[in-house]
């Protein structure tokens, strides 16, 4: 079974657990610290080595969790390094964290600006976000000067990109655009002008004798 599918049915179990205990910020925070565990290099080893015994593998586990988890959190660590998936708890924290906002209504925006935002600011691209999206935004925020100025907000799968440089870029893309119109429109009205145009017959004086017969009379 592919890891997302694991990590999902994994992160579904404990969250339903965590949902009928009234733990889930708690739950969400004991999963997330546990990832962090598995992947310090000396335990994530002890954990991975098929020739260390699994009780030693527990007991380590134990001495590292029991105080700081709650017992749901601690079992779910004792199960993944029963069933082998050490490597897979990461992806169960990512998992429970997206179940446990979308439970909430809340959603991640990582907003890239110019320069660094003051309060008010942040305030009002919050605000500006959540009425877009009808979820509370929790904002990830980072300085980007190539942008030029504007914002670049990403929400899940969302971009939203007001820069200036984007505004730029698409500005130069229409005005070239319009140049090759107009262009082509100039060389289409000359090529039909030329072809319209009637030829003119050279112009020629009236016979001389007929100018010579007019002044006699």
């Amino acid at each position: 079974m592919p890891k997302g599918a694991i990590a999902r049915r994994y992160a579904a179990a404990i969250f339903d657990i965590a949902q009928k205990q009234g733990t889930i910020d708690r739950t969400l925070s004991d999963v997330e610290g546990i990832a962090q565990v598995f992947g310090d290099r000396k335990l994530s080893f002890l954990l991975r080595e098929p020739k260390i015994p699994a009780k030693r593998k527990e007991t380590a586990v134990r001495q590292a969790l029991a105080s700081r988890v709650l017992p749901t959190s601690l079992n779910l660590a004792l199960l993944v390094i029963q069933r082998e998936l050490v490597e897979v708890m990461p992806n169960i924290a990512s998992e429970l964290k997206r179940m446990v906002m979308d439970y909430k209504n809340e959603a991640v925006a990582q907003v890239t600006t110019a320069t660094r935002m003051d309060d008010a600011e942040q305030t009002l691209i919050k605000r500006a976000l959540e009425d877009r999206t009808h979820k509370t935004i929790i904002m990830e925020t980072r300085v980007d000067p190539s942008i030029l100025g504007g914002v670049i907000a990403r929400v899940g799968d969302q971009l939203i990109d007001g820069s200036v440089r984007t505004r730029l870029s698409v500005l130069q893309h229409q005005l070239l655009n319009d140049v090759a119109a107009v262009s082509a429109n100039a060389s289409d009205w000359v090529g039909t002008d030329e072809m319209q145009r009637p030829e003119q017959a050279p112009t020629s004086a009236p016979p001389e004798e007929t100018v010579e017969s007019t002044k006699i009379q």
